[in-house]
């Protein structure tokens, strides 16, 4: 059976790598929020996934390349720096190894790895994840063509 990765379940990876990570550190308790929330809450950590492209590698397979952001909102807005650095650290450190999506699929950090800013007081943590997967047979029937199952031809030489 074929097992599709959606982009939920990237973001679920990402978000399980990083709760991973705080567990006995200072950070334990600092929630991840949903990207649509209203205002800032500190400390906190939101996820943003863009910059999203896919495109068929070939018949059966797709590939993807998508940017992952980290956004990390230190208690105090004044006095960032220490905490920041602190989580730049942890993150650093969860995002070594390529990601865990599933028990069974793993996407790695590609092109310039892990790129940090800091906004405004905000630590800005992001990287680019790929992957190679199968495409769904039931989205290759939906081309209205017909698969091809054998080929017999003849090859006659010009001597």
């Amino acid at each position: 059976m074929l097992f599709i990765i959606t982009l939920i379940d990237i973001y679920e990876g990402v978000k399980t790598t990083i709760e991973s990570a705080l567990i006995g550190t200072d950070f334990s308790t600092v929630p991840i929020v949903a990207e649509d929330n209203e205002g800032i809450i500190r400390p906190s950590i939101k996820i943003n996934m863009d910059d999203n492209k896919s495109d068929k590698l070939n018949y059966k397979h797709k590939e993807r390349t998508l940017t992952v952001r980290v956004y990390f909102f230190a208690k105090d807005k004044v006095k960032y720096k220490i905490d920041n650095l602190k989580m730049q650290d942890i993150l650093e450190n969860a995002f070594l190894n390529d990601v865990k999506i599933t028990d069974s699929f793993y996407m790695p950090i590609i092109n310039d790895g892990i790129t940090t800013n800091v906004v405004n007081s905000v630590l800005d943590f992001s990287f680019e994840l790929y992957s190679i997967e199968e495409i769904d047979e039931l989205i290759l029937d939906s081309t209205g063509y017909e698969m091809m199952e054998e080929l017999d031809f003849t090859l006659e030489s010009e001597e």
